[in-house]
């Protein structure tokens, strides 16, 4: 016959005179408590797990252990709506500890807090909701570089400009620059996964930070929860260092959607027109109603801005006080930056797709901007027996005559090339009107670039290729990962149900 012992109106009755002031439960256990109700199924799934391990080493009864499994699994199903702590009771595992007490008695609803602490209960919540946030945002993170390479591919060879200092610099194509974005998507990945493996470690069974005299399977539970490891020395139970890895590689991500959506944002100005947003990526002014402004590309770069405080908050949760600060040492923004990476992430998929090139415009800009010099430079090294100093020279005061008279790029004859030899000191050219006309060409400087990495067509294909070839393993890897955790899902389930089905006495 189960107990049923009073049970104290406060959580620290037995050792405190008086209940935690309402000011501090405002700003300690409120919170707390909203961010765990939240993740009421997340610390069940913890609770199951360890029952799961409690009852196999022997510390409860499989009836016991189906007893507490019943009463969790419909704490479960009623859902955090229908959840409410008691006042001054601490966090949600003492909470869900309190209503199976009520509902079992102390004899049963006492085992389930054998060999855990909340450092480590409470740490593994934490990780498996940070797992499964990172992996939502590697999700839209591939979704992105999807987006990507399919308008790279479309784009491969589509004339556009590049620039440095602001300035018009070399042809380039729309294809080779959001391939430039591909990659450092790639990087993003792998710095994300690699903070995913430090995160994969199951905390849970450090008790405190010492670990205890009982024989407990930490194995098990880690399994069961879907880590690929134990955290393995107890006393880093609650460490959440990992936290900041994590806010740094998602500020870095956002940074990369800031200088996508700025390039965006100048080149839809009616200044440069290359490109254009779709109408639902836009709205217009209350007040000018000429203009389409382009809010998706403001509201990724807000959103950019704010990420760089990320960071520093990060580092200054984790002050200088020592391994003996458990209290603080947890990112508590974390569920909200992921969030935000995931939509921005989104809304970038969606600006890539809804862009348009206005490839006329590029072809005009390209036809009379000055950004094949450095190639009519290659060629004075290469045919002409110039040093790369005096072409450069040559080909900059050839651009400075030609813009203090109002010459085009298009307009440069052989005879103005000769004068700017002249005027350097140098021999005259034996170079015809032909060769100086593709030297200058921008659809020639495309064609002809063979570099590596380079804008040709080679290049380009071979980029895109690559890029392709690591994004299937990159949603490899999703897929294999997400496998392994329903793997752990449908054991820990299974093993559940087992107990559930245990005999009554």
């Amino acid at each position: 016959m189960p107990s049923y012992k009073p049970l104290p109106k406060q959580f620290t009755e037995g050792r405190l005179s008086k209940p935690m002031s309402d000011l501090l439960c405002t700003y300690n256990e409120g919170p707390r408590l909203v961010w765990e109700l939240k993740h009421l199924s997340t610390i069940i799934q913890v609770d199951r797990a360890h029952i799961v391990m409690l009852a196999r080493q022997g510390y409860m009864t499989p009836t016991q252990a189906g007893a507490i499994l019943a009463e969790l699994d419909d704490i479960r199903a009623a859902g955090p709506q229908n959840f409410t702590p008691a006042p001054g009771y601490g966090s949600m595992v003492l909470q869900v500890e309190k209503v199976l007490a009520e509902r079992l008695g102390d004899d049963i609803a006492g085992r389930l807090p054998i060999a855990r602490s909340r450092l480590d209960q409470g740490a593994t919540v934490r990780r498996l909701v940070d797992k499964d946030n990172l992996l939502a945002v590697l999700e839209q993170l591939l979704r992105l570089q999807e987006t990507l390479l399919a308008a790279a591919a479309k784009q491969a060879q589509t004339p556009f400009l590049s620039y440095t200092h602001m300035q018009q610099a070399q042809p380039t194509t729309y294809g080779h620059y959001l391939l430039a974005f591909s990659a450092r998507l790639d990087d993003t990945f792998q710095q994300l996964t690699q903070v995913y493996h430090r995160i994969d470690r199951s905390p849970l069974g450090a008790v405190g930070l010492s670990g205890t005299t009982l024989n407990t399977d930490r194995d098990l539970t880690a399994w069961l929860l879907g880590f690929s490891d134990v955290l393995d020395n107890s006393r880093l139970g609650r460490d959440a260092y990992y936290q900041i890895e994590l806010v740094f590689a998602l500020t870095m991500a956002m940074t990369l959607l800031n200088d996508l959506c700025c390039d965006l944002h100048v080149w839809s100005s009616v200044e440069f027109g290359t490109v254009e947003l779709d109408d639902s990526l836009c709205s217009t002014s209350s007040v000018f109603p000429h203009k389409k402004n382009p809010y998706a590309l403001e509201t990724v770069k807000s959103k950019a801005g704010e990420a760089q405080g990320w960071v520093v908050s990060a580092l200054s949760l984790f002050r200088n006080e020592g391994s003996g600060d458990t209290n603080g040492r947890n990112v508590g923004f974390v569920d909200e930056t992921c969030t935000t990476v995931c939509n921005m992430m989104r809304l970038t998929s969606d600006i890539i797709e809804g862009t348009t090139v206005k490839e006329a415009r590029c072809e005009e800009l390209l036809a009379n901007a000055w950004v094949t010099t450095n190639r009519l430079g290659n060629v004075l090294l290469t045919g002409h027996h110039l040093d790369y100093r005096s072409a450069h020279s040559v080909v900059g005061r050839l651009v400075k005559n030609c813009l203090d008279r109002e010459i085009t790029r298009a307009n440069v004859t052989i005879e103005m090339l000769q004068d700017a030899v002249a005027e350097m000191a140098m021999e005259p050219l034996a170079m015809t009107q032909k060769e100086l006309t593709a030297a200058l060409s921008h659809t020639e400087f495309i064609s002809s670039s063979i570099s590596h990495g380079s804008i040709g067509p080679q290049q380009v294909e071979r980029l895109l290729v690559k890029a392709t070839r690591q994004h299937y393993k990159s949603v490899s890897w999703m897929e294999e990962t997400m496998r392994c955790l329903k793997v752990s899902e449908g054991e820990l389930d299974a093993a559940t149900e087992e107990l559930r089905r245990a005999p009554t006495p």
